[in-house]
């Protein structure tokens, strides 16, 4: 939003922060964001875009594979304000420069619809929590642009992962004493009937003020594919407990539970407890007390109570782990296996004959501790009480930091090594601080160590605007000035040279010269050409079909393709074959080859549940089957590629699927069949029509290593009455 003032100054609304100023160029004085950038994304609403005839849309906040986050400003009550849309990706698209979203045709239409009514009924659902504290409020909600949105109260602050990433560890105190108001509020959630199932350090909000606020109540975490078919869980590896592994399983508070103790553990040990799956199969989760953390036994226990992968042996409520977390009395520690209080160790009883005699000789013992060997003692207890002055390492080279802490018998121990502007290997903080004293058992100093200047990537800035590249410059934290112009057939004032190589790495926040164009002296702007194809073309290729015909190139954009070799052109502004007058100028795309995309793990998966990740991901597959005694047909056991490996999109993933375990051939019992009449036929018929009913999907049975429990195991669990349509999920 910009209104001319006197003097070419702009009224400006910035729509990264929302603050409006006034100056003469985009740059906003408040967050140095700049007016007139691109989204991140082609199928983000532009920033500009209003909404509801009210809702001034901003930069995006964030984005997942289900919606879309922008700030936005309140024309109405002058505020700002979250607005989520609703944007399964896998069953719509929006094209470049229009607002309507475009849904899919077939079952994605139909996946679609199923999806946003949820995505509705959820927000309901929310409106209705505007009198919990700790939740973030919701204001509206409305449809347009063929999809819905969500408008939210915004909040200015930091996540906890954002603060945790600087703090690292915090003493259990603390962090208990921060997270109190989000055990209270999960504890109204849950009499609501509703569950979060995502508490993690990244949906847990820490305003300016202090106040703690719980996030991401409205993502599906349902695939928009996955409708009577299989169910896509988009779970936090560490947070999740086990049931969340298996299709929305006896999930209750006790889900929760398991969430937030994981996330108090992060903050206290600054590990994220190892995946509850895993753990089925072998828990080495450490205990705080063992991992040097000072925590109180019985609050170790309360922890290590709520982390229990056993829904049965798992603390069930908010308020049960809150009572235990801050219990005066001793908390039992609860097996997980047999869901009862850890027996400790009992005392052998002793006679009293032997315990007389045992007595005997420790006061004989005693007497003699007390006769010439006196002196030992005393240098004992001397030894106990020496202490040992820290010095000061901050700015001190490592090696010669260990040398000096050597001498003084103490230890230096790197926590970790961080970017700063002080040369590779210096100290940049040390804990106890310089002048503490320290013991005889505690003699280590740890100590963080620069890693020197961040390095980053330079950019390619040849063939696109200056404006351009002080969007990049920002990204990057690379500062670039200009030198004199060119001569050349690149667009006037787009980049000619570099003094950096692209690709080379850099120090972050440093300078990098540009020659611009100053276009061609003998351009005739009035004689008539025809245009080159340049698709298919490098841009240096480009540059020569330029000269001979008289026009100016430049690049517009970067963007993945399956069809264009990478550094080659994929689009031109102009099509070939038309004529253009000397001097036009050409906008080109240039190809960044087919993106690579993570490979996920489907191991163990149902195949349907399988084929939707690998979709997500733009990965083909192929099936094979194969017997298999250990897991059930339809469960994948292989897979070609392995997990977390990048591939180009559109690769394919061979999988090897289970076909369950072979049958023996049943014997053939002619003179039963012969006597029987025509009930055989029936038979036969009847068995027939049953395996051509046969199909490959998820499991019913157990799949090992997921924590299934079979039916009429004698399993026992607390609330075990309550069934799934019994809780609500909030998304």
């Amino acid at each position: 939003m910009q209104k001319e003032v006197e003097g070419n100054k702009r009224i400006t609304q910035c729509m990264r922060c929302m603050e409006i100023y006034e100056a003469f160029d985009d740059i906003c004085p408040y967050c140095g964001y700049i007016n007139g950038t691109m989204p991140e994304e082609m199928y983000h609403l532009e920033p500009g875009t209003v909404l509801d005839k009210k809702y001034l849309v901003g930069k995006v906040l964030g984005f997942g594979g289900f919606g879309v986050t922008y700030i936005a400003w309140d024309q109405v009550l002058q505020r700002k304000v979250a607005i989520k849309e609703y944007f399964p990706r896998e069953c719509a698209s929006r094209m470049n420069g229009t607002e309507e979203i475009t849904i899919f045709t077939g079952d994605r239409k139909k996946q679609f619809r199923n999806g946003l009514k949820s995505f509705k009924e959820e927000a309901a659902k929310l409106m209705k929590l505007h009198d919990i504290i700790g939740t973030v409020n919701v204001f509206a909600i409305f449809e347009e642009n063929n999809t819905a949105y969500l408008v939210m109260e915004y909040l200015d602050g930091c996540t906890l992962a954002q603060m945790l990433k600087e703090k690292k560890i915090m003493p259990v105190e603390e962090a208990l004493k921060m997270i109190r108001p989000v055990i209270r509020s999960l504890q109204e959630i849950h009499k609501n009937n509703l569950i979060h199932r995502d508490i993690t350090p990244d949906n847990i909000f820490i305003t300016k003020s202090g106040e703690l606020k719980v996030l991401d109540f409205g993502s599906a975490r349902y695939s928009a594919l996955a409708q009577n078919k299989s169910i896509s869980v988009i779970v936090k590896q560490g947070y999740a407990p086990p049931e969340q592994y298996q299709l929305y399983k006896d999930q209750g508070s006790w889900t929760d539970v398991y969430s937030l103790a994981a996330t108090i553990y992060k903050m206290i040990t600054g590990k994220v407890p190892e995946d509850s799956i895993t753990r089925m199969v072998k828990d080495t989760l450490e205990a705080p007390l063992a991992l040097g953390i000072t925590i109180t036994k019985s609050q170790e226990n309360a922890l290590l109570n709520a982390l229990n992968t056993k829904i049965s042996s798992r603390t069930q409520t908010m308020d049960a782990f809150e009572k235990q977390l801050f219990s005066e009395e001793e908390v039992p520690r609860i097996d997980n296996e047999t869901g009862q209080p850890v027996k400790k160790p009992q005392k052998k009883w002793i006679p009293p004959v032997i315990a007389a005699g045992i007595c005997v000789l420790c006061i004989g013992a005693f007497l003699r501790m007390q006769q010439p060997k006196k002196d030992t003692a005393v240098i004992q207890q001397q030894k106990q009480e020496e202490k040992y002055v820290v010095g000061n390492y901050v700015g001190v080279d490592l090696e010669k930091a260990e040398n000096a802490a050597k001498e003084s018998e103490l230890q230096i121990v790197i926590t970790n090594r961080e970017n700063s502007d002080k040369k590779e290997g210096v100290i940049l903080s040390q804990d106890p601080a310089a002048g503490k004293e320290v013991g005889e058992n505690n003699k280590n100093i740890y100590v963080i160590v620069s890693a020197g200047n961040e390095k980053v990537k330079m950019p390619d800035y040849v063939g696109i605007s200056s404006k351009k590249c002080a969007e990049i410059e920002k990204a990057d934290n690379i500062r670039t000035v200009t030198s004199e112009s060119k001569e050349s057939n690149i667009i006037p004032e787009y980049v000619v040279e570099q003094s950096e190589k692209a690709g080379n790495k850099i120090a972050k926040g440093a300078t990098v010269t540009l020659s611009l164009s100053a276009g061609r002296k003998n351009i005739k702007k009035k004689e008539s050409h025809t245009m080159p194809e340049l698709i298919g073309k490098t841009f240096d290729a480009a540059l020569k079909e330029a000269e001979k015909s008289q026009i100016y190139i430049g690049i517009s954009k970067h963007e993945y393709s399956t069809s264009y070799k990478k550094n080659t052109i994929s689009a031109q502004s102009i099509e070939e074959g038309k004529k253009v007058s000397g001097g036009t100028e050409i906008l080109l795309t240039i190809s960044d080859g087919p993106e690579q995309m993570k490979v996920p793990d489907v191991v163990k998966k149902g195949l349907e549940e399988a084929k939707v990740l690998l979709e997500q991901q733009k990965l083909k597959h192929t099936v094979t089957f194969e017997y298999n005694d250990e897991y059930g047909e339809g469960i994948v056991l292989e897979q070609s590629v392995k997990a977390g490996k990048k591939v180009d999109e559109g690769s394919t993933i061979d999988l090897v699927v289970s076909k369950g375990a072979k049958k023996e051939p049943e014997k053939t019992r002619e003179r039963s069949s012969k006597s029987s009449g025509g009930s055989s036929k029936k038979n036969s018929s009847s068995s027939s029509k049953s395996k051509s009913s046969k199909k490959y999907s998820s499991p019913s049975q157990p799949v090992k290593g997921y924590g299934y429990e079979p039916s009429g195991s004698g399993s026992k669990r607390k609330n075990s009455g309550d069934s799934l349509e019994d809780w609500e999920y909030v998304n």
